[in-house]
């Protein structure tokens, strides 16, 4: 039995075109294998809390002296290791004001920790993650990918790979606000492509 895990960052809900693009992944995978365990995090319903001053210290060090220290740790712990139990990974991400959703920084600000999903080393630093294979679903009202307007694709993948997840695949459903039929639709033609293989 195989596991996916799903990671939810929209604001919007049901409403969400990247959590709908994720439905259809979920249903589509389940309806070949139907012994996939499905794992769900949404980022927005169960929100993770900012690092700041009194808990960076648990994630950089494991510096657990205080309650709020240790619900930190412990949080992050629980991230990375489904992140390690997982055989391959389907994020959820709304271009908001041309970035990542806030939910997804605060994500990666809990799990990435040196030592623990990646390492310096003399020939530069080294994820530890298991190198699965993850299908990030873009969405956004214009057409970005690919132009200079388009900062989050390059940070998606270079933050992912920097954990040890270099098998990144970027599905764009752009121009949602005048085009989203035809743009959900060639998402959903490359969510076929994908299960089909």
């Amino acid at each position: 039995m195989s596991t996916l895990l799903v990671l939810r960052t929209s604001l919007n809900g049901d409403n969400s075109f990247s959590n709908r693009l994720l439905d259809e992944f979920i249903a589509k995978t389940v309806a070949k294998w139907p012994h996939t365990r499905v794992v769900e995090r949404d980022l927005n319903a169960e929100q993770i809390p900012m690092l700041n001053s009194r808990t960076v210290g648990a994630i950089r060090a494991g510096v657990n002296d205080t309650e709020e220290r240790r619900a930190a740790i412990a949080l992050s712990d629980e991230l990375v290791a489904e992140l390690k139990a997982a055989d391959y990974i389907a994020i959820g991400l709304p271009r908001y004001n041309f970035s990542a959703p806030a939910t997804f920084k605060s994500y990666i600000d809990y799990i990435g920790r040196a030592g623990v999903t990646f390492r310096y080393t003399e020939n530069g630093p080294e994820g530890l993650l298991p190198d699965v294979p993850v299908y990030a679903f873009i969405t956004s009202g214009g057409a970005y990918a690919g132009t200079e307007h388009d900062q989050m694709s390059g940070w998606v993948k270079q933050v992912l790979g920097f954990l040890g997840l270099n098998k990144v695949e970027l599905i764009h459903a752009e121009g949602l606000a005048y085009a989203a039929d035809t743009a959900m639709a060639q998402a959903n033609a490359r969510i076929d492509e994908i299960v089909a293989c």
